[in-house]
Formats: C-alpha cells, sequence, structure tokens
C-alpha cells in the first residue's frame, strides 16, 4: 500500500516538473521579447502569472485565495510571505493582484531557462556573500520606490517539515523601514503537504493562500525593526496556527 502511495506521488511529481520545463519553453519567446527586446517588470509578471496558473491547473492544484479589500493596486509593498514548498512562487504569482518581483536564492539562477530569467527579472542574492546580500538591499529599495512591488520570503529558505514558521530575517523589515513602504502579509497553508521536500511525498488537491491587510509602515519608527519584525510573524503565525488543522 505505501509503495503504491510512493509510486503515485512519484509519477504526479515527475508530471509537475515535466509540464514546468514545456511551459518555460513555451513562454519564452514572450519572455525574451519583455527581458532583451521591450524590457518590462510589469509585463513579465503578467506572464509569470499565467504560466503559474497553467502549471497549477495542470498539475491538479485548486487554488483557493483570500485577497485583503484593503490592498491598493496602484501602490508598491513589501510582500512578506512563509515559505513551505518549491511551489510557493507559482502560488504567489497566480493569486497576486499587484505586480511584483521576487528577492531569491542565487541558487535560482542556476536551474536552466528559469533561472536565466529569474536573474534578469528578480533580484539575485547569495546570502553568504555581505557584499552581494547588501547590494540585492539597496536594489530592493530602488525598485520598491519607482516601479514594482519585491515579494520575500521572510525566513530565508524551505524550515524543516515539523517547523511551523521559523523565525523571520530582517532584510524586508529594513527595506520597508528605510523606503518607507508598506508591508503586505501573505499566508501559505497547504503547499507544504501538496509538495513538500520528499520525492516520494506529495498530491493535487487544494492549496490555499490568504492576503492579508496591509501593515501600515508609518505606524513604526525606524528603530523598530525587531518590533516590526515581530508583529508580522505574529500575524502569520497565528493565521498558520488557526487554521493549521483544517
Amino acid at each position: 500500500m505505501r509503495f503504491g502511495k510512493y509510486l503515485l506521488s512519484f509519477l504526479w511529481r515527475s508530471w509537475v516538473f515535466l509540464f514546468f520545463v514545456f511551459t518555460q519553453i513555451f513562454f519564452l519567446p514572450a519572455l525574451f521579447l519583455f527581458t532583451n527586446l521591450l524590457p518590462s517588470k510589469k509585463q513579465i509578471f503578467k506572464i509569470s502569472k499565467l504560466w503559474s496558473k497553467c502549471l497549477l491547473f495542470f498539475s491538479g492544484i485548486l487554488v483557493r485565495k483570500e485577497l485583503s479589500k484593503k490592498i491598493e493596486k496602484n501602490k508598491t509593498y513589501i510582500i512578506c510571505s512563509n515559505h513551505v514548498s518549491s511551489l510557493d512562487i507559482a502560488l504567489i504569482y497566480s493569486t497576486a493582484n499587484i505586480p511584483l518581483i521576487f528577492i531569491g536564492k542565487s541558487e535560482i539562477t542556476k536551474f536552466p531557462i528559469f533561472g536565466y530569467y529569474f536573474k534578469k527579472n528578480s533580484i539575485s542574492v547569495d546570502r553568504q556573500n555581505l557584499r552581494d546580500s547588501y547590494n540585492a538591499y539597496v536594489k530592493a529599495k530602488e525598485v520598491v520606490k519607482r516601479e514594482i512591488s519585491v515579494c520575500v520570503f521572510t525566513e530565508g529558505g524551505i524550515p524543516k517539515p515539523e517547523v511551523r514558521l521559523r523565525r523571520f530575517k530582517n532584510g524586508a523589515f529594513k527595506i520597508a523601514l528605510e523606503s518607507g513602504t508598506d508591508i503586505l502579509p501573505v499566508v501559505i497553508y497547504d503547499n507544504k503537504k501538496r509538495f513538500p521536500w520528499s520525492y516520494l511525498q506529495g498530491s493535487p488537491g487544494i492549496s490555499r493562500v490568504k492576503y492579508l491587510d496591509p501593515i501600515q509602515i508609518r505606524n513604526f519608527d525606524k528603530n523598530d525593526l525587531k518590533k516590526l519584525n515581530n508583529f508580522v510573524f505574529d500575524k502569520i503565525n497565528q493565521e498558520l496556527k488557526v487554521n493549521e488543522n483544517i
């Protein structure tokens, strides 16, 4: 029985990977156009949104989203989300109602095709390199002030399965305080069981995501870094705690 379950998970995850590769190739002309010839991060967002919807739909992931009515579409935000699966990027792309780019680990840029366009259209950072981390921090402040929202997985990576929520890194909150940008907390509930790290686990099904009310940065002083970090952490952690058994 267990072998059959593992086999089904393996076959399904293999299909998800193959469809991921296929869709990347399919959208390649549009990605090339709006990355190299007519650069536009907002157009890249639209393409990424469509790609993500296709990937999730044909993978059997049924998305359930809840969006705060207080999100202003003409504003930029620092979007702070928990991180539980490699499907999280696609889930956020598919459900966000404002254009965004990601801050992500430099390791992502090593993937063929996807890595190249991620590097060109997002902000990659090598957290082991202080100079690279600082440059990414400066770039994020510039981008969010004049152009587009920035999404950060504030745990700094995917925690172990038994960890509900790992303590947040400070980078996103520094950017928000110094640029005067409001924070938009995002809660991802189900991707940990939909698409966990183990290649012999996972299945199609419902994946929920909730965009909470934006947090107004004007209510925090520039010295309130730890206070802001804890405030956002508690918001997301409480949502996960209430919904973890649903």
